[in-house]
């Protein structure tokens, strides 16, 4: 009875660690391509100088990807009061966004705010690309999630763009 007892919960364990492994190492639609499967190189332009793909951000004026929870929101940020506002819905981090961010020069580049779970992996950067009026974010290299995946890791990431590089009406992928 006793070995009966510990092949079923051993069978129980497995079972619970497969799923929530799987479940864990899936990705956010909104997680792009793969590094390998991005394509590099120039952006093509259509004409008067609007960026139509490729990647659009000139940097990060915010990063962080760690473990925990954190709601998900994508939105372009065009003035001090977006910022805020976006900066708002995360709490105890909401002073360092808006710290790293306070010195844009809303006239000229817009930030393109990104939160998002990435399953399990940690990522070290991220990108964001434009194909048509779609932004797309894409992690930077990062190692493959474990086997075991006890927490999803969350990003927030702060994108500074020219803001002719941007589509009048985005749609976040």
């Amino acid at each position: 009875m006793g070995s009966l007892r510990r092949a079923v919960s051993a069978s129980l364990l497995a079972a619970s660690l497969i799923t929530l492994s799987a479940a864990c190492g899936r990705e956010h639609p909104a997680a792009g391509a793969h590094p390998s499967r991005s394509t590099g190189g120039t952006s093509p332009s259509r004409p008067g100088g609007r960026i139509d793909s490729g990647r659009i951000d000139t940097g990060l004026a915010y990063f962080a990807s760690t473990s925990g929870g954190a709601p998900e929101i994508h939105t372009v940020l065009r003035d001090g009061a977006g910022l805020d506002a976006f900066a708002g819905h995360f709490g105890r981090r909401a002073d360092a966004i808006t710290a790293k961010a306070r010195n844009t020069d809303f006239s000229r580049t817009a930030l393109v705010g990104w939160s998002m779970t990435t399953g399990c992996a940690r990522w070290p950067s991220a990108t964001l690309r434009r194909s048509g009026d779609r932004l797309v974010l894409v992690a930077g290299r990062h190692p493959s999630p474990p086997p075991e995946c006890f927490a999803p890791f969350h990003l927030i990431a702060v994108f500074v763009v020219p803001k002719e590089r941007l589509p009048s009406q985005p749609v976040f992928s």
